[in-house]
């Protein structure tokens, strides 16, 4: 027989692990299962960003602070913590393919007072992750790794939930498992969102340069194709890649080119270590408008058409979380019961 839990998070990025958290703080039984073995490696090159800093967006004001650790959600009314290496981010460019660039953003006189100037920071996406994967477990959350969610159904007394053939019984669930989220697909979710384009992606994680002409993250455009490249948190470690909307083209020799052979660019690159290089997939669909169904709350990426920055999908999690919370302590194990939770996402994020 399947324990029951008040609360089951599927995915345990950003999202599933702050639900875990509040959900856990706030007395729930809760249990997260989460298809990896480790939830602190980022396997994929990600700058870890946070963004925008200093400026309202979905209702809330985010603010950093590296002296006391802390990520601030002052509007919402919680923190979390990151204990690791920052850049602070004021701008971007854009270059031209003969070199010529648009700045956005005065680096050297925003600079002077990050507090006030910083528009986002980059940081490590996997410390942030330790951190709330700490915490949730510290709350008393369950959290169970290794477990590859393959089924879940709606019953009289609630939704199960199988991970590796196991079944986990709860009141409500939050799906939280990335963009084209199984649990979505499952739930029958898909059918009215619109496909609207497949994107590519290959980028490259650069070590043992000083790029001073990039700050923070700059585009470049050339006659056969557009690159990005990122400086994050580490000194001298660079992000570089191409992306496309056809699945057809060839991403590493156009890398290839803009590295070794650009007339412009090429020499920027000169001396750089290579050291990781990730390829990402990803069909993008039209956002989910009513986050619900049969006591299934979907949130962050699982709901949205592509990915959302790194502290969007943590209030998704607080957000539906809380919204749990309240139903459970009213009794009101139904969709009235965690509305506050939709009629967020609409208001705040989904209409906006």
């Amino acid at each position: 027989m399947a324990k029951h839990y008040d609360l089951i998070i599927v995915g345990g990025g950003p999202a599933g692990l702050m639900a875990a958290r509040v959900a856990g703080e706030n007395g729930l039984r809760t249990a997260l299962l989460e298809r990896k073995t480790t939830l602190t490696t980022v396997r994929r090159v990600d700058g870890g960003g946070l963004s925008p800093i200093n400026e309202y967006l979905c209702g809330e004001k985010l603010t950093f602070n590296p002296n006391a650790k802390r990520i601030g959600f002052p509007a919402s009314g919680f923190s979390v913590r990151y204990d690791g290496p920052h850049r602070d981010l004021y701008g971007f460019r854009i270059f031209s393919p003969n070199g010529t660039r648009i700045c956005f953003g005065d680096y050297d006189t925003l600079s002077k007072d990050p507090l006030k100037n910083r528009v986002g920071v980059a940081l490590d996406k996997g410390l942030l992750l330790k951190g709330l994967y700490e915490d949730a477990r510290d709350a008393g959350a369950e959290l169970f790794l290794n477990t590859n969610v393959t089924a879940i159904e709606p019953g009289a007394d609630g939704i199960t939930v199988t991970g590796n053939g196991k079944p986990y019984a709860g009141s409500f669930v939050i799906a939280a498992d990335g963009i084209n989220s199984r649990i979505a697909r499952l739930m029958g979710m898909n059918k009215e969102r619109k496909f609207i384009a497949t994107m590519v992606d290959r980028v490259w994680n650069l070590e043992g340069i000083d790029l001073p002409q990039v700050v923070g993250i700059s585009f470049i455009l050339t006659d056969y194709g557009n690159f990005f490249v990122s400086r994050v948190c580490r000194e001298g470690n660079y992000h570089v890649g191409a992306s496309s909307y056809n699945p057809a083209d060839d991403l590493g020799a156009r890398l290839n080119r803009f590295f070794y052979e650009d007339p412009v660019y090429s020499g920027w690159f000169k001396g750089a270590n290579k050291t990781e290089e990730h390829a990402c997939v990803v069909n993008l669909l039209s956002p989910i408008k009513e986050p619900f169904k049969d006591n299934v709350l979907f949130v962050g990426d699982a709901a949205w058409l592509m990915e959302l920055s790194n502290p969007f999908a943590i209030l998704c999690g607080w957000k539906a979380a809380n919204a749990v919370t309240l139903a459970v302590l009213d009794g009101k194990i139904n969709k009235e019961g965690v509305m506050s939770y939709l009629q967020w996402w609409d208001e705040k994020f989904y209409g906006p």
